[in-house]
This record gives C-alpha cells, structure tokens and sequence, in this order.
C-alpha cells in the first residue's frame, strides 16, 4: 500500500469515525508517521477535486465521499495480496482461525463491526503477518482459493477496532472486489452517509455549545 493512502485512511477515519471536519497537515503526518512532504501533496490533490476547503493552519473536509471514491478507485487490493490459498472452511471458521493480531476487512471486516451481513460470502480478506497465517493454512493448489491475506501497517494496527479495519478501509477493499461484493458497498455507503449526517450534527452542536460574542 502506498504511505500516500495512509494519508486518506487518516482523513476518513477522523471524519467516520471521530467526527472530525477541520485537519491541518502536520497532524495528519504525525498520526501517519510520514513527512509533510508526502501529505502535502495528497491535501494538494484533494483540494484540487473539491473535496476539501483550505483554511489558515489546515483545511476542512467538505466531500468525504469523494475521497472516498477517489481513494476506492486508485486502491490496488490484488497488488497487495501477499499470500492465499484455499480451506475448506466455511469463512465464519476461517475468520476464528486467524492469528492474534488479524485485522479482518472487506465481507468479514464489515461483518465484525456490523454483527450482521446484507447477503453470505465465503472470502476471507484479512491484515496479516502471512507467515503466520500459512502455519494455521498451509498452500493448496488446484483450488478456488478462499483465503487471501495483506500485509498490515503500523498505521492500520492503531486505527483497528477489535480485530477489524476502519470503516473507510474495508470500504475500499470492498469496491476493490466488484461485482461480488456491490451489496456490501451499497449497504457501507449508505451507513457512511448516515454518518455524515452525524458528524454534521455534531459541529452544529458544537458550535451551538460556544458562548455568544459580546
């Protein structure tokens, strides 16, 4: 994964999930351990779109959406399989196979932070160290292979959630897989517009909550 996602992954999960609509630069680098010179142009980019407002010491998140999109469609999730094969599991056994350390994504990311899926699947994608996930699942040949695995980052461990990706994470991953998974994104989507409501809400109420100039 290129150390500029990390940079979208930041942007996302503070809108998502923090309800966060204001983000200077250097904040971003130092919760992505990267220099500004690599967020920078990511900021530059998003700005460029109409995805962000610039203002005084950072910028403000005006189309999360559009990050969204552009991030789902510029991700490489084939590229960053490091290792795969097939089980013959079923995916919920898959998923309680998997080592200490984890980080579920795509239909079982979605379906550890939902408790609920919107149709079944039977793929596992998951953040891993692939060494340890080929001692519990060795190599098989010849098979539809079921299993696939990514290698985590620092960045992706920290912003996890009991063993599953943030939302904006297992969102891409999702789109990455087309057709397949197109119910799992509608559904994503439409809870991360309700979350945008949400997270409007409460910058109105924050700003409710300041006392009047005088």
């Amino acid at each position: 994964m290129k150390k500029g996602e990390r940079v979208l992954r930041e942007i996302l999960h503070r809108f998502y999930e923090r309800n966060e609509r204001f983000m200077s630069q250097k904040a971003l680098a130092e919760a992505c351990g990267l220099s500004l010179g690599t967020v920078n142009p990511v900021a530059r980019k998003l700005g460029q779109m109409g995805a962000i407002e610039k203002k005084p010491l950072g910028f403000r998140v005006s189309d999360p959406m559009r990050i969204l999109l552009y991030w789902a469609s510029t991700r490489n999730l084939a590229g960053d399989v490091v290792y795969s094969t097939r089980a013959h599991l079923s995916a919920e056994e898959l998923e309680a196979g998997m080592p200490r350390g984890a980080i579920l994504t795509a239909y079982s990311g979605f379906n550890a932070r939902f408790d609920e899926v919107p149709m079944d699947y039977r793929e596992v994608y998951v953040y891993a160290n692939p060494t340890d996930v080929k001692r519990k699942f060795p190599p098989a040949k010849g098979y539809r292979r079921n299993l696939f695995v990514l290698k985590p980052d620092e960045h992706l461990e920290r912003l996890s959630k009991g063993g599953a990706a943030p939302l904006a994470q297992i969102y891409v991953d999702l789109w990455q897989l087309g057709e397949p998974a197109k119910k799992f994104v509608d559904e994503l989507e439409t809870r991360l517009r309700l979350a945008e409501v949400g997270a409007l809400r409460e910058v109105i109420k924050k700003t409710r909550e300041r006392p009047a100039l005088r």
